[in-house]
């Protein structure tokens, strides 16, 4: 394929043609991912997609254009990700599928598609090479290290920066073909692209740098272009990166106010980075193992191995730079593509637990598999008159391509759900503190406790200082009556992480188990300020309340709760408040509002039934009792009821 603008029956085969094998490619990319549909909801999906109290009602969207990615958690989820376009897209996303996961990962796929597309229309955009173009965009199609960025939901952040980036790009390449009566609509294209990938992720501030350099380095008309028209093309973008700067600093107080790793030094944070560095271009290459969660190491001598292979592969980058600014110019300009893109990520200081990320070589490897395609199409054209070199060569490019597939497909179902995910990760990387405190949340959910300590314990090998796993180990003593214990635990995770709210709520639980109300108030109320919308935190606040007989503030907390979240518990406690007060018309609301939410609640049943027998309404009573014997037939207050209104159905020998 060529670049042809010719309008002859010729050139319109070849634009049909063209169409097809892109249509073809946007169908295979589709079906690489195919079976993430039938995926579920994995790590933090739960929490951004399903609980976030921000993306299941639109009086947040405010919040969700105003606050980091985490501020729904309150002071506890402090992070330094904007990435309000994510958050946005989960909100139409839970009113389109009703939080469904089949619908989010079929927006991922589509996405991904879309990506694909825009991987051949700016290569061929920037090169004039379509076969270049096209070949690049199978790469990207193939690659199975973007499988962990279509696969899981939570990474769609990556697939609209890449996105947006992709198509801001596009558009400021236009600016040099553009006629001057098209130029205005390109503008508005451009900043409205370059404004989406500011909302998609931090990333995207490497823009105006990038179409800095390019247009004074490499565009192909920068020698007879003046400066001032040179400006004019990429100032705008400096001016939103400037506003967008301005806004985070004084909006979200820094543009990164949070600093994850506080301790570490200069020197340290110098070899971190090239570490990583290294460790991103050789997955470029080599794509194996496929990790969801990789393990930090801080290092402490620029002679560690990892330290000497990053600087050694920065060395051998930069001598294939200056190779390229020498022989093919136009082809340097996808190798700083990838150190430019990249470069954001390295700074560990600002990073979350998992400082190096498969998904952040998403939109970085636009570069690579534009040199990588170069490099392909060259060595075919040489190649060309050779029958056996095509026949090898074909037969090679289809078992990598064949390889590819099976590994992606493979790597989908370590996404279908919670279980799949940490095992599979742990499986690989047995020090991944964080996954084995999950995977043990996970067994004590299906009640396997010794399972849950035995993951929480060995989480602390590796870690020692996992608030997370502490609190979880707080939590499980509590249960065994092991007070002691648990506070020591307690008090440890709150020293670690001062703004974590569970284990002041389990330190309060140990209060009040002493009768020591003042201070389990004080833990109670603690865990509300740092996070405000979590439900579990407010109903046991204004259970605790409730049992002290102060009604009024017991109910601010269950109406707390449910601007958190719509639930039953709540609810519950709602209509026990009002009964207290005499207000019975107003208890029966609140229990059928919780039966909305929980058919199988027996507490508003029960609730319901008393309302309903002492207000001499028996067919609605008897109604009620026999849906909580539907849920327990041995309901001694049920069963009693039943005898009163239907004593020949409910002999007295019965209860």
């Amino acid at each position: 394929m060529e670049v042809n603008h010719m309008n002859s029956p010729e050139s319109n085969l070849l634009e049909k043609r063209k169409s097809l094998l892109l249509g073809c490619l946007m169908a295979v990319a589709f079906l690489l991912y195919a079976n993430t549909l039938l995926n579920k909801f994995v790590y933090d999906d739960h929490a951004q997609v399903e609980e976030s109290t921000y993306v299941h009602s639109f009086k947040y969207v405010g919040k969700i254009f105003t606050s980091t990615v985490w501020s729904f958690q309150g002071p506890e989820g402090q992070s330094n990700y904007y990435r309000p376009l994510m958050m946005f897209s989960y909100l139409l996303g839970n009113k389109v599928f009703q939080s469904f996961p089949f619908g989010f990962h079929l927006i991922n796929l589509f996405f991904n598609c879309a990506v694909v597309w825009l991987v051949f229309t700016v290569g061929a955009t920037l090169y004039r090479e379509e076969w270049v173009a096209f070949v690049a965009a199978v790469i990207f199609a193939f690659h199975p290290i973007h499988s962990e960025v279509v696969a899981w939901i939570a990474a769609l952040t990556e697939l609209q920066l890449a996105f947006f980036y992709l198509a801001a790009f596009l558009f400021f390449l236009r600016l040099g073909e553009e006629a001057n009566h098209k130029r205005l609509r390109t503008y508005i294209l451009l900043y409205g692209s370059f404004l989406g990938a500011l909302l998609s992720k931090e990333q995207a501030i490497t823009l105006p740098m990038m179409a800095t350099v390019y247009e004074h380095f490499f565009r192909p008309d920068r020698e007879s272009t003046t400066l001032t028209h040179k400006l004019q093309r990429y100032a705008g973008l400096w001016v939103v990166a400037g506003l967008y700067l301005l806004f985070r600093v004084v909006v979200l107080r820094g543009f990164a106010p949070v600093a994850q790793r506080p301790d570490l030094t200069i020197a340290q944070l110098c070899m971190a980075g090239m570490a990583l560095f290294g460790q991103y271009m050789v997955k470029l290459f080599w794509p194996h193992p496929l990790l969801g969660f990789y393990a930090f190491q801080k290092s402490s001598s620029f002679t560690e191995p990892r330290v000497i292979a990053g600087a050694a592969v920065f060395l051998i980058v930069g001598a294939l730079l200056a190779l390229l600014w020498k022989r093919a110019r136009p082809y340097a300009f996808a190798l700083f593509w990838i150190l430019l893109t990249i470069a954001p990520v390295l700074n560990v200081r600002w990073m979350a637990a998992s400082a190096f990320a498969e998904r952040y070589l998403y939109l970085p490897s636009f570069g690579f598999c534009i040199l990588l395609a170069a490099a392909v199409v060259r060595l075919a054209n040489r190649v060309a008159d050779i029958r056996w070199a095509r026949w090898v060569g074909a037969t090679a490019a289809f078992g990598i391509l064949a390889a590819s597939s099976a590994v992606i497909a493979a790597r989908n179902r370590d996404w279908y759900d919670d279980t799949t995910y940490f095992t599979s990760t742990i499986a690989t990387e047995p020090h991944a503190s964080y996954m084995r405190t999950t995977l043990g949340t996970l067994a004590w959910q299906r009640n396997d406790r010794a399972e849950a300590e035995r993951q929480w314990q060995l989480s602390l090998v590796d870690k020692p200082d996992n608030a997370v796993s502490l609190a979880n180990l707080g939590m499980a003593k509590i249960e065994k009556q092991q007070l002691t214990e648990a506070e020591a635990f307690l008090r440890k995770a709150i020293e670690i992480r001062p703004r974590y709210a569970a284990p002041h709520v389990h330190l309060g639980r140990i209060y009040e188990m002493r009768s020591q109300n003042a201070e389990a108030e004080r833990e109670y109320l603690r865990a509300v300020e740092l996070f405000p919308l979590n439900v579990e935190n407010r109903n046991r606040l204004g259970k605790f309340y409730f049992d002290a007989g102060r009604l009024l503030e017991a109910e601010a907390q269950y109406r707390g709760s449910l601007e958190g979240s719509p639930n039953s518990e709540a609810y519950d406690g709602l209509g026990d408040i009002a009964v207290k007060q005499g207000l019975t018309s107003r208890a029966a609301e609140d229990w059928n509002a919780a039966l909305q939410l929980s058919p199988f609640d027996e507490h508003a049943m029960l609730g319901l039934a008393r309302v309903y027998y002492a207000s001499d309404r028996p067919a609605e009573a008897e109604k009620a009792y026999r849906a909580v014997l539907v849920v327990d037939m041995k309901n001694a207050e049920a069963l009693a009821a039943m005898h009163e209104l239907k004593p020949d159905e409910f002999p007295a020998t019965q209860r």
